[in-house]
């Protein structure tokens, strides 16, 4: 069967990109005939993305003009020449316009799936403007599966679930004595709004009240680098706190998972986290907050397979990470853990799953009809001028070329963006879907 994975290229870091990396060769080696596809612009670059990752081979796919238009035929060129029985689109929201033209001139046929990794509202907006010519949803949450359907308006039975998986090594209990040093560890992009680093300070000072000694190592990058590594200062200094930017996946294995007692997570959502799996494959134990994701997808089970303490409350994090000074828990925390990844989330368990949800896709009824392709706002003047479509054979003929400030704007993962006031909203909804009687605000 012939797939095109059609993905972005301006972000090397992260879970989806690792995600990505796994996924593909595992399809190609059970006998599919697997096709990546990445933009080359200004932010979006080809070259870098297929140095990262040489083992996906992926092709450029360049927009000359970087107008709307420019994306959609770009994508509607690339389905028509290669005609693939199944889209995987990755965080691309012109593949959706640009399928519906592509099948409307009858040169593309397969079905069209929209991978969905984050509990945001932009990706369940798209759902709902284009989901008439989605034919499948598949997520890598329990909770992000009822979304779709809730919040995006998918029919369920087009919606499917497949999980990250993960290199699953035998068990091994991390070294040192907790009692003496704590060791933790805290892995992920550097942003507030999700990943809430910025209670990482508050919380050094709560385990520094409870007299427990401590070592901190933060792997990752992001925008509030500079401002954490200011309030952290005393910590770095006094060698409390190691921060050490971007630290690819090899390292991570070198001098992180296995290397500590414990993985912290202070997230307010998840649909996963890789690092959580990756940290339990490797025996750490896990002190997580009660992410919107955790509850329906059943994996962190407090006392059972992490701690848990309720997002933001520093004080019960400490609380939680002291008990890891337990070695008997410790232990009992890392092999339920280990045990949990290798059945749920390994490597060959999350493969097997998205090869399910691949025949499941194959397997569903035909959407019925073609809807009608969205008409954006027009890119300029010659789009007033002359019409959209006019408007831009002649600025490809011209060799006009809008230059984008961002990669978010060059190639958009989604073809909105919600406001604050529009995310807290879904967060809250999604809260008392994943948790039903936690408070949420």
């Amino acid at each position: 069967m012939r797939v095109l994975v059609l993905a972005p290229s301006a972000y090397l870091l992260g879970g989806v990109q690792d995600w990505l990396a796994n996924l593909v060769p595992g399809l190609r080696a059970g006998g599919l005939e697997v096709t990546v596809a990445v933009p080359d612009g200004d932010h979006h670059r080809h070259g870098p993305y297929a140095q990262a990752y040489p083992a996906l081979a992926a092709q450029p796919l360049a927009n000359p003009s970087g107008s709307v238009e420019g994306r959609i035929r770009a994508i509607a060129t690339l389905l028509g020449t290669l005609n693939p029985e199944l889209v995987l689109g990755v965080n691309l929201v012109d593949l959706y316009p640009a399928a519906q033209r592509a099948r409307r001139q009858g040169r593309f046929h397969g079905r069209v799936v929209m991978t969905l990794h984050a509990l945001q509202a932009e990706y369940f907006d798209d759902l709902r403007r284009h989901g008439a010519g989605i034919d499948a949803v598949i997520a890598t949450n329990r909770l992000a599966c009822r979304l779709a359907s809730e919040r995006g308006g998918m029919d369920p039975a087009r919606v499917l679930y497949a999980p990250y998986g993960v290199p699953v090594p035998p068990w091994q209990a991390p070294g040192g004595d907790p009692a003496d040093t704590l060791k933790l560890a805290w892995v992920g992009r550097l942003e507030q709004a999700q990943k809430r680093v910025h209670d990482l300070p508050p919380l050094l000072t709560a385990l520094k009240a409870l007299g427990l000694e401590v070592q901190l190592s933060i792997a990752g990058d992001g925008e509030e680098r500079s401002a954490l590594e200011r309030s952290l200062a005393p910590w770095i200094a006094a060698g409390t706190v190691r921060l050490l930017g971007h630290v690819n996946q090899h390292r991570l294995a070198e001098e992180i998972y296995g290397h500590h007692h414990g993985l912290v997570i202070t997230s307010a959502w998840e649909t996963g986290p890789i690092v959580a799996w990756q940290a339990m494959a490797s025996g750490m134990a896990v002190v997580s907050s009660r992410y919107v994701g955790s509850g329906l997808e059943g994996a962190l089970e407090h006392d059972t397979t992490a701690l848990l303490f309720r997002c933001g409350d520093v004080a019960a994090a400490a609380a939680q990470l002291a008990r890891l000074r337990q070695g008997a828990l410790l232990e009992r925390l890392s092999r339920a853990g280990h045990a949990l990844v290798a059945g749920r989330y390994s490597e060959g368990a999350s493969l097997a799953a998205w090869r399910r949800a691949i025949e499941q896709v194959m397997e569903l009824s035909p959407l019925s009809g073609i809807p009608p392709e969205p008409d954006p706002a027009p890119a300029g003047r010659l789009d007033r001028w002359l019409g959209r479509r006019r408007g831009e054979d002649l600025r490809q003929l011209l060799g006009q070329r809008f230059r984008h400030g961002s990669a978010g704007s060059e190639w958009p993962h989604s073809g909105g963006e919600a406001d604050g006031a529009v995310e807290a909203d879904l967060l809250a909804a999604a809260g008392r879907l994943d948790h039903p009687g936690a408070p949420h605000g």
